[in-house]
């Protein structure tokens, strides 16, 4: 059997999520796989613990933990050098406190974190023993920071410089602890935190590649499938770092979906039918970070009624067109 360390950070906002995210994991474990799991937090409730704690259990591959981590970097938190990103982004300090695996898992050399926005379509494990020879993290290269100047334009022209091609993005990261703590990177992520001129659009994201330095390596685009790319690669004017085999073969065969930006439970993203399915099965209730949508079965009733009603319009056109023929015929050509 193999164990593997993984561990996530978020709120409790986000523990329906987080359930979504936990069945989807351990259900599609190869079977010689165990998975440790951590939650970093600083206020899940007693409830919400054991709501996520029985989801793990009753799948037997897996063993769950909840670290409280008792308001750290609460000291040196500045909302005005965060939440620079778009107005559908929300950060907290949770959504930092990732960056310092180093810090809560003193056991571990190495382990992965995931974010809980996501449903795992394939087994994971293989990324664990991602090559991280001189490396203090891999992830996912952001495929979009060529093509959307935004993305990276409000880093310093030095760090530009330096992670332009090597800016890795959130979702899932494989971690090398040893090398965290030998090098004493904490150190430089709180500088990095407290660094009034460094802006933090991308506040986990900024934090780990400004202070690794491009010190990182790379896994498949396939591990953060974005469900919005397709679109993305119908712009002829697209370009990443990516191949166009790598972009293709992540929406064709993806390990995870990341719904970044773009959530199940306030927008309509693609694959957003599968997410619901397994909150459904879970028997999870709404919270207060569910907007009201129309459901996919919903939009497709419209929609088929719309294509029905496009088709009657299309009989009565093409009648009336016949209509107005024999008209003219009858009267000789003259109306």
């Amino acid at each position: 059997m193999k164990s593997i360390p993984i561990f996530f950070s978020f709120d409790n906002n986000y523990v329906e999520p987080a359930a979504v995210a936990f069945f989807s994991l351990l259900n599609k474990a190869k079977k010689d796989v165990f998975y440790e799991m951590y939650v970093l937090h600083s206020d899940i409730t007693e409830g919400k613990q054991n709501l996520l704690s029985n989801i793990v259990n009753k799948q037997g591959n897996a063993r769950l933990s909840f670290i409280n981590t008792n308001n750290f970097l609460s000291e040196f938190w500045d909302s005005q050098n965060f939440n620079l990103g778009a107005e559908s982004s929300v950060f907290t300090v949770d959504t930092v406190i990732r960056c310092f695996g180093g810090r809560f898992f003193p056991q571990y050399d190495r382990i992965i974190y995931s974010d809980v926005d996501i449903v795992v379509i394939d087994d994971i494990s293989e990324i664990y023993d991602t090559d991280l020879n001189g490396k203090y993290i891999a992830g996912v290269r952001n495929p979009f920071s060529k093509y959307l100047e935004y993305e990276l334009s409000h880093l310093k022209p030095e760090h530009y410089e330096m992670l332009h091609d090597k800016y890795i993005a959130g979702g899932i990261w494989v971690m090398n602890l040893k090398k965290i703590r030998e090098d004493n990177l904490e150190k430089r992520m709180i500088e990095v935190i407290q660094d009034e001129t460094i802006l933090k659009r991308w506040n986990d994201q900024d934090v780990i590649n400004i202070s690794c330095e491009g010190k990182v390596g790379f896994i498949p685009l396939n591990y953060i499938s974005y469900p919005y790319l397709l679109d993305f690669l119908r712009d002829p004017k697209f370009e990443s770092d990516y191949t166009r085999e790598e972009l293709y073969d992540s929406i064709i065969n993806p390990k995870i979906i990341h719904f970044a930006a773009f959530k199940p439970w306030n927008s309509n993203p693609n694959y957003s039918r599968l997410w619901w399915t397994i909150f459904d099965y879970l028997n999870l209730k709404k919270t207060n970070i569910f907007k009201e949508l129309a459901t996919k079965d919903t939009t497709l009733r419209e929609r088929l009624k719309t294509k029905k009603y496009r088709k009657l319009f299309k009989v009565a056109l093409a009648a009336l067109v016949i209509s107005l023929v024999i008209n003219f015929v009858s009267l000789g050509g003259y109306w």
